[in-house]
């Protein structure tokens, strides 16, 4: 325990050094390091109901492509300033996570997942038929030349993100949350509500994920349904997740850096175009020797980088 609170705080300190760098980087590297906050963000906050409560959410992608929209809308139509389109956007986020969570949250398994992928891929149609919002030719945003805001922007979302993580983590909340994905039954038992701390878990995972994106639509300036609604956003917060650590603190952003330094490698070297089949051979190899993610391994000291260990979990998951 004491290992993940010293490397929690070592992660967010070197975050907020990361405050100090944009002035002594090129343009590209704060094209890059944007990204990599935005997705690891992106990760902590399906880590809330993911990794937490156990609920594998397909449907996360739904409150990126409302957020940005949501913010679109305001700053276009209403002339609201980013930030109150972006707080508008958080909280209508976190309102229909809240609204589909009572009904969607009694499915458990593979039926939830389900579902959830079918929101995502509902709203994204819904959103493409509405001429208020451009139907599918799109929305446009006004520019800010200054993309070092974004930098910062989606920089404080991350921290932001990853100290309500840990708060959580060490609440009462947190403790209801990792019963219920432990057992549920058994947590009922104990008094759990666990309709209402589930349905509180997606809404705190779609706030944070509407903020990433409203604050990904006023960078981009334009965007699309196929764009924010995209799927893959949706796979690269699990597989982050995972392979950082489901249900950790900073376990998401480590897996994001992680996968994202590697995507970045493999990108810059002439392996491309099987730039995408080596990254998925790397992600399948981790997973398996990995399946608790990296997390066991930073905080379990030299014990956990042993031969024993890796047998022991390569038996655990039947390999």
């Amino acid at each position: 325990m004491q290992a993940g609170l010293r490397l929690t705080f070592a992660i967010i300190a070197l975050l907020a050094l990361g405050a100090l760098l944009p002035p002594h980087l090129n343009g590209n590297w704060v094209h890059v390091l944007t990204l990599f906050f935005m997705m690891a963000s992106l990760a902590q906050a399906w880590n809330l109901i993911g990794g937490y409560a156990g609920y594998a959410s397909f449907g996360n992608v739904t409150f990126f492509g409302v957020g940005a929209y949501c913010c679109a809308y305001a700053m276009n139509v209403l002339l609201w300033p980013f930030w109150g389109a972006a707080l508008l956007s958080l909280a209508l986020a976190a309102a229909l996570a809240a609204l589909f969570g009572w009904p969607i949250l009694r499915l458990r398994g593979h039926y939830f997942a389900i579902a959830t992928l079918g929101i995502a891929i509902g709203m994204g149609a819904l959103v493409a038929e509405l001429p208020a919002l451009g139907k599918g030719s799109g929305m446009t945003l006004p520019i800010n030349s200054n993309f070092h805001f974004f930098y910062w922007t989606m920089l404080g979302i991350l921290i932001a993100s990853i100290v309500f993580t840990a708060l959580i983590s060490r609440s009462r909340f947190g403790y209801a949350l990792v019963a219920i994905r432990e057992n549920e039954e058994a947590a009922a038992v104990l008094g759990i509500n666990a309709a209402r701390m589930k349905v509180a878990a997606w809404a705190a995972s779609a706030a944070i994920t509407g903020a990433v994106g409203a604050t990904y639509a006023y960078w981009t300036s334009f965007i699309d349904p196929p764009t924010v609604f995209d799927l893959n956003f949706n796979v690269l917060m699990i597989i982050m997740t995972l392979l950082g650590g489901a249900g950790s603190v900073v376990g998401p952003a480590i897996g994001s850096f992680i996968l994202s330094a590697i995507g970045e490698y493999l990108g810059a070297q002439s392996v491309s175009p099987w730039h995408t089949v080596v990254l998925g051979a790397i992600i399948v190899i981790v997973v398996i020797v990995l399946p608790r993610g990296i997390m066991p391994y930073l905080t379990g000291g030299l014990r956990a980088w042993n031969l024993n260990a890796l047998r022991a979990q390569l038996r655990a998951t039947r390999i």
